[in-house]
């Protein structure tokens, strides 16, 4: 008779004990086995496949952050060429503001400079007016003085009027 597995009754025993007593081993197997050995077993591989489940999703989330990242600065590589152009618009935007604040200083400042030269222009016109007059009003107390040291004959009053006159047409 064939035994599949090798498992070969004893020379002393009964075809039918032995079927009987590999029956028994099997169910008694059976029975350890759905007690003890399998809940540790389903216990490990439920472990196991929760475990395979977490990495699973965290190794899912980590691509899909991985992914919108990438996108993301996809996205900004393609619109970083139209920010820089933005920015330098900007950029130029304020230098003209500036230079405009800087020329209209300096059109201020160089109309102040004008009106302070003109105003000294003036005082110094007046201070000028003032000295002339005074030298003219000068002449012409020692033209009297003069006249009235000499006696006045015709001849002497028309040497003295020559004399004036060449005098004042002098500068002083």
């Amino acid at each position: 008779m064939y035994f599949p597995w090798g498992f070969k009754p004893p020379p002393d025993v009964s075809v039918f004990q032995w079927a009987v007593v590999l029956t028994a081993g099997f169910i008694l197997f059976a029975l350890v086995y759905a007690k003890v050995i399998g809940p540790i077993i389903r216990s490990l591989l439920r472990e196991r496949q929760e475990a395979i489940i977490e990495t699973y999703n965290q190794v899912e989330t980590t691509r899909r952050e991985t992914e919108q990242l990438r996108n993301d600065y996809r996205q900004r590589l393609e619109h970083i060429e139209d920010e820089t152009e933005a920015r330098m618009a900007e950029a130029v935007r304020e230098a003209e503001t500036l230079r405009e604040q800087i020329l209209e200083e300096a059109r201020h400042n160089a109309a102040l400079l004008i009106q302070r030269g003109h105003e000294e222009v003036e005082r110094e016109r007046a201070k000028a007016l003032v000295h002339l007059r005074t030298e003219f009003i000068d002449d012409v107390i020692r033209a009297a003085e003069f006249a009235v040291e000499k006696s006045l004959d015709p001849a002497q009053q028309k040497r003295m009027v020559q004399e004036f006159v060449q005098k004042v047409g002098t500068p002083s």
